[in-house]
């Protein structure tokens, strides 16, 4: 195919066909591979990569699949990169031991921080706890969006979870090791999305276009409807008994301020 044609366009026309074309993939790690606009020419190369870069969407289905992709790519090309998703399963480091007992790993939030060079405009981030019964898959996603929301690597984070079991007080069983005693705690929830909203904004300024919205997504996310009633902080599941999510997902967005250092 030729691109004489294309070629005689101003630079900066074409810089914009490059942003629109790109900006239209999704490329799901391990076929990430240049489009077929890369390999046209040299000249359409050179140009065109900084605008796959930055406008291509880069999604992947765990923690351990991003952090393979970016290891494997330049710090100037990481710092480039501006839309990725990622389902938050935690990054296996090495089994405990050889007969598979357990293994030792690293919370998606954790990870984050191994590639201070990331300046995302957009991070989207799937839950992969909260669909699970156990307390402990609660717990750790309530955490994931307040460590998450601490970090640098973003200009925009959204973080969904399947229901909204995640803002309910749990049981959670303990024991002390050195008398073998067995007890129950709650864990407690703050107010959200005020409390989440409030430290954002505390950290880049009340002005500064910083905030923290909650939706629940319904028909595949094609209807949003935003929660204006705040979760109670203590929200007490009877012991033994399980109440039935609301339908819809739950989809939190966090916004950097204007000057935020990403």
């Amino acid at each position: 195919m030729s691109f004489t044609l294309f070629r005689r366009f101003p630079i900066e026309l074409r810089h914009r066909i490059y942003t629109a074309h790109f900006s239209s993939l999704t490329q799901t790690y391990p076929a990430i591979r240049p489009p077929p606009i890369l390999l046209a020419s040299r000249q359409l190369h050179d140009e065109a990569l900084p605008s796959y870069w930055r406008t291509n969407h880069f999604a992947f289905t765990g923690t351990k699949h991003l952090v393979d992709f970016l290891t494997s790519i330049p710090d100037s090309t990481l710092r480039s990169l501006r839309h990725v998703s990622v389902c938050a399963y935690p990054f296996p480091v090495y089994p405990v031991d050889a007969q598979g007992g357990g293994y030792i790993t690293y919370l998606f939030d954790r990870v984050l921080s191994l590639f201070p060079g990331l300046q995302l405009s957009r991070l989207w981030v799937g839950d992969p706890y909260a669909a699970a019964l156990e307390p402990w898959g609660h717990e750790v996603a309530y955490a994931m969006v307040e460590m998450l929301s601490r970090g640098d690597a973003w200009r925009e984070l959204v973080y969904v979870v399947e229901h909204d079991r995640f803002m309910k007080s749990w049981p959670l069983p303990c024991i002390n090791i050195a008398t073998n005693v067995r007890t129950v705690e709650w864990s407690l929830r703050d107010p959200q999305p005020s409390t989440w909203d409030a430290m954002i904004k505390a950290r880049d300024g009340v002005d500064s276009g910083a905030g923290v919205e909650m939706c629940r997504l319904f028909d595949g996310g094609k209807r949003r409807v935003p929660l204006t009633t705040e979760f109670e902080t203590v929200q007490r599941l009877e012991e033994g008994f399980v109440t039935m999510p609301d339908d819809g997902q739950i989809e939190i967005t966090v916004r950097r301020g204007r000057n935020a250092d990403v």
